[in-house]
């Protein structure tokens, strides 16, 4: 081991420890959330809760390796930092770099998903016992890859390790698209089979000897399913249906951040779903408060808007006076279409004033009032076309609707919208009064579900940018391989990118 061969990895390390600190931030956020919902004994029943309670001890469980898998990675880079800064040290840290990986691989070989431990294929096992044996620091770190990147040496037909254009060795990664649903079925099918082979073993056998347990603790997965089958622990049938899903989870050889990740991912699986389920019973919980609230919003909100449109209709009236004063009669024409839209909209919102206009004006008739009924009756301004709009201009012209003609029809509306807007008024203030009562519980309740929802959302944030910093991790070791081969520096930028995203959505909390 010489400095030279190590590129300066203090910036990964540094930014690796950073990672890895704010994952445990949402591990411990995630277990806060469960804790919570768990104390939830006014949004859930006797049965809910029992249930989440096991969720969260399930958790607690199967997070344990993942933060000893963390703790690993940060054992791992400081013991290659201290390679790259001093050799005077290098065999003790060396020792403390094995020592490092073999941490990450227990820690890993109890990993949980699915509700069920993970089997470890004997391929990352053996990768490190390679990484112990192996004295070229080169080696090492391509060892080191195998175990926390997942890749493994592309191989010609002879079994050579092909390398690239440049000279550099080539690596193939498996473990993609579907590799956590079918090493958790694996896993599974193991568990499974194991479990009815010692529950239908004769009662003298069911438990193991102490010779027998120290001797499989020292044998490679593969091989202790091998000594169990001589034992008679294991049929034949057993013992193949074992051995082939032990195949399905060497062939994906996924990495120790492959296995961090599938548990994040199923750590943003139990935050949407306790996150939702809390969020939706604490809305049922006080649906009588938000429905009361939202519905005399939603009336007042109806209300003021049909005030809204009342008011505009009587503000368009001494615009179009004005217009026609000045002899303006292309705006005045115009105006009088808006006020038109006006009254369209009115009606939609009110059938009653419809009815009660076009009921008085029809009663005016077209002596004194014109084509006024036609435009009240004429399609909407929105849908109406271009023959439509023809003939609307022409009803609202100063030919077939004089000045008096319209200022009698507008007499015989406003009346009818001036009593409106006074009940109107009433109601507005009838509302406004009993909002302002209920308010102070709206806003408790209402507060308690944008706190729900804005943890839900940020934590939800977090696990997201944790798993492209695992991924970022991932491809900073593959460039570290890189350098070591290569000679050339080593830059952690990309991570250290993912890292401040970690930490400005936490810090945001």
């Amino acid at each position: 081991f010489t400095a030279c061969d190590v590129p300066d990895i203090a910036r990964f390390t540094e930014q690796s420890s950073e990672m890895t600190r704010g994952i445990r931030k949402s591990v411990k956020d995630t277990e806060s959330l469960l804790k919570a919902a768990a104390e939830r004994d006014d949004l859930y029943s006797e049965s809910t809760l029992a249930s989440i309670k096991s969720e969260l001890k399930d958790y607690q469980r199967a997070m344990k390796p993942t933060v000893a898998a963390l703790d690993g990675l940060d054992g791992y880079l400081e013991a290659l930092n201290a390679l790259s800064q001093a050799n005077k040290k290098s065999g003790e840290n060396a020792r403390a770099a094995v020592t490092s990986v073999s941490n990450l691989v227990t820690a890993v070989t109890g990993f949980e998903a699915g509700g069920t431990t993970l089997n470890i294929a004997t391929a990352l096992v053996a990768a490190a016992e390679q990484f112990r044996t192996e004295r070229a620091f080169k080696k090492r770190v391509t060892l080191a890859a195998e175990i926390v990147e997942g890749i493994r040496p592309k191989r010609d037909a002879n079994g050579k390790q092909m390398k690239d254009d440049t000279g550099q060795p080539m690596f193939t990664r498996e473990c993609k698209g579907d590799a956590n649903d079918k090493i958790v079925e694996a896993s599974k099918k193991i568990r499974s089979e194991s479990e009815a082979a010692f529950a239908t073993a004769e009662a003298a056998r069911k438990t193991l000897l102490k010779d027998q347990k120290e001797t499989l603790s020292t044998l490679k997965p593969g091989e202790k399913w091998d000594k169990l089958l001589e034992w008679g622990f294991l049929n034949k049938g057993q013992h193949e249906s074992i051995t082939a899903s032990m195949t399905v989870i060497d062939n994906y050889h996924c990495g120790v951040i492959d296995f961090i990740k599938f548990n994040v991912q199923d750590l943003r699986k139990i935050n949407e779903t306790v996150s939702q389920t809390m969020y939706t019973n604490a809305r049922m919980k006080n649906r009588v408060v938000l429905g009361f609230y939202e519905s005399i919003a939603a009336n007042d909100k109806n209300v003021q808007n049909e005030l809204d449109r009342i008011l505009n209709f009587k503000g368009l009236i001494p615009v179009i006076n004005q217009y026609v004063n000045n002899l303006a009669d292309t705006r005045a024409l115009e105006t009088k279409i808006t006020l038109k839209q006006t009254l369209d909209s009115l009606f939609l919102l009110d059938s009653e004033i419809a009815t009660a206009v076009r009921e008085k004006v029809r009663d005016c008739g077209t002596a004194d009032c014109g084509k006024m009924l036609d435009v009240l009756n004429a399609p909407s301004v929105t849908s109406c076309d271009s023959d439509c709009r023809k003939t609307l201009r022409a009803n609202l012209s100063a030919t077939n609707t004089t000045r008096a003609q319209f200022d009698k029809s507008i007499s015989v509306i406003a009346p009818i919208l001036d009593a409106k807007a006074t009940t109107l008024y009433e109601q507005n203030e009838m509302y406004l009064t009993e909002l302002g009562r209920i308010k102070p519980s709206y806003e408790l309740v209402n507060g308690e579900l944008n706190a729900m929802k804005n943890k839900q959302n940020q934590l939800d944030a977090l696990l997201e940018s944790s798993l492209t910093a695992l991924d970022a991790w991932a491809e900073t070791h593959a460039n570290l391989r890189v350098a070591v081969n290569t000679k050339k520096p080593l830059t952690a930028s990309k991570l250290a990118s993912k890292v401040k995203e970690i930490w400005t959505i936490i810090n945001a909390g």
